[in-house]
């Protein structure tokens, strides 16, 4: 597998980093003893209307209809709005605004009720991506956006810039040899091992041939 690929799971560091950011949350009963989640709060109980910093490896665990906190859909996130209905996303440096836009949104998109962080995110990357594939056949040396793409992004523009490069070196015959993709690689290996089983399953064994 590539090794720059970037699925999120539990020992994933970019996973890691997303889920210690704090999400705003709104309090909707009042909680005994748990005046210490607001470090400005007063008393030992947490108030209905109160709003609390809590990270999102937390609300994670919440059920999404929970009856004790509604998560408060982030300001970068409504800022972005407006750019995706007028189709101008790809001005916005979506670094600056999160380094994990994309799968920031993604997991805060069960607990948005009003179901816009969702078509936010798909809609910014929609946008995005032709624009995405323009910058990443530049390699005159202009050097990568950093500000404006976000971590997903500047992976998806690494792996765009080397799959160009290979592609012009082969056009121009700097490539002698010609490396098969990692989905035929893999076949090839199943088609092997299915092979080998049906010799090792049959009656005559593997190295013995039908007599005539």
């Amino acid at each position: 597998m590539n090794s720059r690929s970037y699925f999120p799971n539990y020992y994933s560091i970019e996973d890691i980093f997303v889920s210690q950011e704090r999400v705003e949350c709104i309090v909707n009963t009042k909680l005994l003893q748990m005046g210490f989640l607001d470090p400005g709060a007063e008393c030992e109980d947490l108030s209905p209307g109160k709003s609390v910093n809590l990270p999102l490896w937390y609300i994670k665990e919440l059920k999404i209809n929970n009856p004790y906190f509604s998560v408060d859909v982030p300001m970068i996130y409504k800022n972005v709005h407006k750019a995706v209905c007028e189709a101008e996303t790809t001005h916005i440096e979506l670094g600056k605004l999160h380094p994990f836009f994309y799968e920031y949104g993604r997991y805060l998109t069960p607990y948005d009720s009003n179901h816009i962080v969702g078509k936010i995110v798909f809609e910014t990357m929609r946008q995005r991506v032709r624009h995405l594939l323009d910058i990443s056949k530049n390699t005159n040396g202009e050097g990568k956006p950093e500000r404006k793409l976000d971590d997903i992004e500047n992976k998806l523009y690494e792996i765009g810039v080397k799959t160009n490069t290979f592609y012009i070196n082969w056009l121009q015959m700097k490539s002698r040899n010609i490396c098969i993709s990692e989905m035929v690689h893999e076949h090839s290996k199943k088609r092997r091992r299915a092979l080998l089983s049906d010799e090792e399953s049959s009656p005559q064994g593997p190295n013995k041939r039908s007599s005539t």
